[in-house]
């Protein structure tokens, strides 16, 4: 039965484990951002610069934890770290679940959103085996011999931090978010009709004679005009269906909201997107790469938009010194880091439809790019097959580990 039990344990801290790392790795940058929320929730912004570090060091940590336990190696000292995660996100999720300092906790990345309640009713549940395994931990019989668990430690180690690598200078391998390519920005925005409503709760704080008073709408003293209005408060009771895209705002700079004209046109539109351009990467000739990139299309009746959350101080010096010709939107800067994981980046649209995505080290090259749809397709397509490929080496190994397990 103790033998049953550590199996299950095992399997089931593990399991959780790899995939929040794993799911986390193919975007450390979604990752370092919520980390950024996490030190401003709580008045750590001086740290902010470490983030990146900290994410890839988290996810690295989290997802070796769960593979040793997975495959019943190294088991003493990965019980000791579950314990240790377990220790801290626990009573931090609690308090983050009663306070609500950030509406995410992140655990699971993009790939699976839960609220702060079921995150810390998560955790609690996988407390209770990794105490389990933790105290157990030296009743087990680990059946791989050490130079395989060095070579199965090395391998995983590099493999989990080069797959955040490669997703931080190009792109996530896996993109969870709704503007993934393939998806429709119109279905994202839709509200169904049976969607649940929010609730709201308003209360007015009113004074009369020196006294102060707070009121609700049902007791508000509307026939009473010696009550003077001091200040009201909303707060929401209840949260209702939120769609998936909820903030693709584009204004143009005299406040024309652009939006539905870039979503509706018949026509593929270039998007360069750049969240404040003070911070993107605009050495070796990126900017130039844009503009020639830009130039080239518009003979194909490809329009491009450069979208931006930047002051406008900031725009006036890019297009002075660069003398792009861009047109510029401006759009939320949380909305255009999730758009796409770059800054600079480019999205190609048509008719709502997400067709291509790219890093700034990855910008087409001009000859490349005579026929934007077919090519995005056609290397949307090639990646894909190489994900696949990918996936079934991994799973490949993990089968040849699995079997060359031996008792010592």
């Amino acid at each position: 039965m103790t033998r049953v039990l550590f199996l299950i344990s095992r399997i089931l801290v593990g399991a959780t484990f790899i995939f929040a790392g794993f799911v986390k790795a193919v975007d450390p940058m979604g990752y370092a951002i919520k980390i950024t929320d996490y030190l401003s929730a709580f008045h750590l912004e001086g740290l902010s610069s470490m983030a990146m570090i900290a994410s890839i060091a988290i996810i690295a940590l989290e997802f070796l934890t769960g593979l040793h336990l997975l495959l019943g190696i190294r088991i003493k000292t990965a019980s000791f770290f579950t314990l240790v995660f377990m220790a801290v996100f626990t009573p931090l999720t609690l308090y983050i679940a009663i306070a609500e300092p950030v509406t995410d906790c992140g655990c699971f990345g993009d790939a699976l959103k839960i609220s702060n309640w079921q995150t810390f009713i998560k955790n609690v549940i996988i407390c209770l085996p990794t105490v389990w395994l933790y105290l157990n931990r030296k009743n087990f019989n680990e059946e791989v011999s050490a130079v395989n668990k060095v070579l199965i430690t090395a391998f995983f180690t590099l493999g989990i931090i080069g797959v955040s690598q490669y997703s931080l200078k190009h792109l996530p391998v896996l993109d969870f978010r709704p503007y993934k390519v393939g998806s429709n920005i119109h279905e994202g925005m839709i509200i169904p009709e049976d969607a649940e409503q929010p609730e709201y709760e308003t209360t007015f704080l009113m004074e009369k004679g020196g006294e102060q008073k707070t009121f609700t709408a049902e007791n508000y003293p509307y026939t009473d005009s010696t009550w003077v209005f001091v200040s009201s408060k909303t707060k929401v009771l209840k949260k209702g269906y939120e769609p998936p895209i909820h903030d693709f705002v584009l204004m143009d700079a005299e406040g024309v909201d652009q939006t539905q004209n870039i979503i509706n046109n018949d026509n593929p539109i270039l998007l360069v997107v750049s969240s404040q351009i003070k911070k993107g990467t605009w050495s070796e000739g990126k900017q130039e790469q844009i503009k020639a990139l830009k130039d080239a299309i518009y003979e194909q009746g490809v329009k491009t938009y450069f979208l931006t959350a930047s002051a406008d101080d900031d725009i006036t010096k890019f297009e002075f010194e660069g003398d792009g010709g861009f047109e510029y939107l401006n759009a939320d800067e949380t909305m255009l880091k999730t758009i796409i994981r770059s800054n600079p980046g480019l999205v190609l649209l048509q008719k709502g439809n997400v067709v291509g995505k790219w890093h700034h080290n990855d910008i087409p090259q001009v000859a490349e790019f005579k026929n934007p749809v077919r090519y995005s397709l056609g290397e949307h397509e090639q990646k894909q097959n190489k994900m696949f490929v990918w996936l079934a080496v991994l799973t490949s190994l993990l089968v040849v580990i699995v079997l060359m397990r031996k008792n010592k």
